[in-house]
């Protein structure tokens, strides 16, 4: 497959919308009344988080997909094991260990709500015993949003802010962003089942597909880092 990029994604308006698995296996928020997020979790992955209040999700789900871009590709929800535990007695945080089979690599993942903006904060470590294997690894964030309380009619965009690229999505007044401390080398928006990421890294475990936007449908927004782990 050859690489594509362009102002707006193909595929337009994506397969029909879904909310993803209503098993939770953790549900959190900040311990601050000024905090107005909540957020759910299943299969060691982000699922629905809820803002302004707790019956208003706007994202389905957040993960990570993993490939060498030569011989693999793991989704983390549906590759990976997982083990879920709570950060503390008294904190609605958690820490989420997902290992890749025969433990390859795991993603440790401690996830939180800021306790005074709706942000939700996810520390991630990428880690392997095989550091020439753990150098060949590409990690890519995978976001759905389904802002409104709905996937149909988002609009996802790639921006830069201060020399670092934003995925953004917005519909009816609502708007979402993800960023990393560890800036974004390439990011891309799509149409679910037709040009997101899943579907372009599932093809040949490649990034062939780099897009600026994709408009008015159920969309996903993906961002990958660079392989020189810090």
């Amino acid at each position: 497959m050859h690489s594509v990029e362009g102002k707006e994604a193909f595929g337009k308006p994506g397969i029909e919308p879904r909310w993803t698995h209503s098993n939770k296996s953790g549900a959190g928020t900040a311990y601050s009344a000024s905090s107005h997020l909540w957020f759910t979790l299943w299969q060691g992955t982000v699922t629905e988080v809820y803002y302004p209040t707790v019956d208003r999700p706007q994202l389905r789900d957040l993960q990570f997909l993993v490939t060498d871009g030569k011989t693999f590709f793991h989704e983390e929800k549906r590759d990976l094991t997982h083990e879920t535990e709570r950060l503390g007695e008294h904190v609605l945080g958690y820490r989420c260990v997902n290992s890749a089979p025969n433990n390859r690599y795991t993603i440790t993942k401690e996830i939180i709500a800021d306790p005074h903006l709706p942000t939700l904060l996810i520390r991630t470590r990428l880690a392997s015993k095989d550091e020439t294997f753990l150098s060949s690894l590409q990690l890519f964030a995978l976001c759905a949003p389904h802002l409104g309380v709905g996937g149909a009619g988002n609009n996802g965009y790639t921006v830069v802010a201060n020399g670092q690229k934003i995925l953004m999505a917005q519909k009816d007044g609502k708007w979402m962003a993800l960023g990393a401390t560890v800036p974004f080398s390439r990011s891309s928006c799509g149409y679910v089942g037709q040009s997101d990421g899943w579907t372009d890294l599932h093809e040949d475990f490649q990034m062939d597909w780099e897009f600026e936007t994709a408009s008015n449908g159920n969309i996903a927004d993906r961002g990958t880092r660079p392989q020189q782990w810090p």
